[in-house]
């Protein structure tokens, strides 16, 4: 591979991580700083063509508003298959992405109550442990023995738990068992 298409993946694949471990994509001085690059116009240059190659999603209005594509985590995955000193995007586990403290855990969510907003069956919620919510958090809650996960309200005497799928109702009920709140969440795969 050339060394243009080189630093451009070097790119994609710091985007990637950036938004994995902190929730938020590289600044362009960050890119720059990451890659070897002195010059933002440079960066830019490398970010545009990512774009066009349809690599990337990016608003030009906003700072922190770069995404990687579907096609981009195919390339990428591809590209580490493709080179056998670096391990596959698919073997990153969560343990090497976050640092827990005992405050925190994994729930591997087994349901589709979340599914419009983004949280699959099968993905990894990070929950940081908390009796106490306010009206809309993302929260674990055990009911009857089950674990699942809702959005929160509090009205009156009772508690909403609003799933975010169209196909389910809200449960109603009086004292939910709170596990704590969903601060994130990991996903291994992308379909």
């Amino acid at each position: 591979m050339t060394k243009k298409p080189r630093k451009q993946l070097d790119i994609l694949q710091y985007i990637y991580e950036k938004q994995l471990t902190s929730g938020y994509p590289p600044t362009i001085r960050e890119i720059g700083a990451k890659v070897g690059l002195a010059s933002s116009s440079t960066v830019h240059g490398h970010l545009d063509r990512l774009q066009k190659k349809g690599l990337i999603t990016k608003d030009a209005e906003k700072t922190r508003a770069i995404k990687v594509t579907p096609q981009g985590m195919s390339l990428l995955n591809q590209d580490y298959h493709n080179d056998e000193t670096k391990e596959p995007v698919t073997n990153i586990t969560i343990q090497n992405l976050f640092s827990f403290d005992d405050d925190t855990f994994i729930l591997q969510q087994h349901s589709n109550t979340m599914l419009n907003i983004g949280i699959l069956n099968n993905d990894y919620l990070i929950v940081k442990k908390q009796k106490s919510v306010v009206n809309g958090d993302i929260i674990v809650v055990k009911i009857n023995e089950m674990t699942n996960v809702y959005r929160y309200f509090k009205e009156g005497t009772h508690c909403r738990l609003q799933p975010e799928n169209s196909n389910l109702k809200p449960v109603i009920i009086e004292n939910p068992t709170i596990l704590g709140r969903v601060v994130g969440i990991y996903r291994n795969h992308i379909n």
